[in-house]
């Protein structure tokens, strides 16, 4: 869809384009995969290769490095993720509609698809800086662009106060869903939520999404000029 694609660098090599669409999507889901599990530094091409079953040779017939394979699957995972989670709002939503189609759609995306959510992860870790600084920016813009806009639509709009920091507004909101997200694929942030949240068991999609709305709720008490008292909110499912 227009202003979804991301800057294309670091292309695979032509014979990629070559083989079939249902190999090369086995390579590049099996490649986000074992990114996911063991980090940039310690996934294995000849690995990679067996777990796609292609030749070992293959992966540097399709990439001319580990790097250029990371980046490119980074990419494809951040096209994936916009289609999933962007793809069904309607523009005539409200802010609020629009977040609790965006935070359920990532929970989603996350329960079905958690190697790209680890890899974003990943990507703040030590050793990661090069990588932060070539994806970091195309990967938080459109998201960081999309809330402020929607923000200042709910101002226009009398959804919400005149008075909102927007960017600040949209750092938290994105920051909220970044954590929720997380916590069904990082142990780290998985402790983390079921201590705060006082959950007695795991985390999974169906807890996750009563506490994204309890946070709506809390979003909506912030911005909205009458409070965001349950009775007034609009357009809500």
């Amino acid at each position: 869809m227009t202003g979804w694609s991301v800057t294309r660098k670091h292309m695979p090599k032509p014979t990629f384009d070559k083989i079939s669409p249902e190999k090369r999507e086995r390579f590049l889901v099996e490649a986000a995969r074992l990114f996911a599990e063991r980090g940039f530094s310690q996934t294995d091409m000849a690995e990679l290769a067996s777990r796609a079953n292609v030749a070992k040779g293959s992966v540097y017939d399709y990439f001319d490095s580990k790097e250029d394979l990371y980046l490119h699957v980074c990419r494809d995972g951040l096209e994936r993720s916009r289609r999933a989670v962007y793809s069904g709002i309607d523009p005539s939503w409200d802010l609020y509609r629009q977040l609790r189609h965006i935070f359920g759609q990532g929970v989603k995306f996350a329960d079905s698809h958690p190697e790209y959510v680890a890899m974003y992860v990943n990507i703040s870790s030590a050793g990661m800086e090069t990588f932060a600084e070539e994806l970091s920016l195309e990967v938080e813009k459109f998201t960081a662009d999309y809330l402020k806009g929607l923000i200042r639509a709910g101002v226009k709009q009398g959804f919400v106060r005149k008075d909102v920091d927007i960017k600040l507004s949209a750092f938290i909101i994105n920051s909220l869903y970044i954590m929720f997200l997380s916590s069904l694929v990082s142990r780290h942030y998985r402790i983390r939520i079921k201590e705060y949240l006082e959950m007695k068991r795991e985390p999974n999609e169906r807890t996750i999404a009563k506490h994204i709305e309890k946070t709506i709720l809390l979003i909506e008490g912030f911005l909205r000029p009458d409070g965001g008292s349950p009775d007034k909110s609009e357009n809500r499912r």
